[in-house]
């Protein structure tokens, strides 16, 4: 199987993933596969039902042409773009409208939770992006500047944007920090959620092999064992 084939294959796969769990919708959301050694962008194609989706409708672009797919590109592949140049060691994004994550976009709400473990280790906090208009480039503005340390980023009104060393790694940021917000919703039905410590937080977060901080220390080493 060739390289541009097995991307495609890889995408359509986490896009019926994503559906399977409700993170999409056949009108929304959009992931893509930066391939660094061709320049290609491979993305999903706009308004595709994603449980639906076949490799060869998978749009490749590149220098802002579409070159490949039987489908027209998503609208929204300057997003994509934006992140992906601002994280060297990043090749691929995930886009949606993931309902917990959203629901905070939708109140213009950055995330800053101190109650789960899980949530502080990969994100600390999810920054909160002023509106942008959709299929536009203003839909990208700040995200090259708060995407540069951190993984997720809520766009306001709209959705969230999630990127990874590779789609199985942006796919589970992005399903993590979905299931943190639906569990921190149902605890907030049962009583009053309670944080952890300061000191413990500061700790985890400083010590914790696989803590945000850490895996941004080791970003250089990342592009150091990339194929030049």
């Amino acid at each position: 199987m060739d390289k541009s084939l097995a991307i495609k294959q890889e995408i359509v796969f986490y896009a019926k993933l994503l559906d399977a769990k409700g993170l999409v919708n056949p009108l929304e959301g959009n992931i893509s596969v930066f391939d660094r050694e061709t320049g290609g962008l491979y993305i999903t194609p706009s308004g595709t039902r994603k449980s639906l989706l076949t490799a060869d409708q998978i749009a490749v672009v590149k220098d802002g042409v579409q070159i490949e797919g039987t489908r027209k590109r998503s609208s929204e592949y300057l997003l994509h773009e934006a992140a992906l140049r601002v994280r060297p060691e990043c090749n691929a994004v995930v886009h949606t409208h993931a309902p917990y994550l959203t629901a905070f976009a939708y109140c213009n709400k950055p995330i800053q939770l101190r109650c789960s473990t899980t949530f502080g280790l990969l994100f600390e906090d999810v920054p909160c992006l002023p509106y942008g208009q959709p299929a536009t480039k203003a839909i990208a503005n700040g995200i090259e500047d708060a995407m540069k340390d951190h993984d997720l980023v809520l766009l306001a009104n709209h959705g969230c944007v999630c990127a990874g060393i590779d789609l199985e790694k942006a796919v589970a940021f992005l399903e993590a920090g979905e299931e943190v917000m639906k569990i921190y919703f149902i605890a907030k039905s049962i009583g009053e959620v309670q944080d952890i410590p300061q000191e413990d937080w500061e700790k985890m977060c400083d010590t914790h092999v696989g803590s945000k901080r850490n895996r941004y220390k080791n970003v250089d080493e990342v592009m150091k064992c990339r194929p030049q």
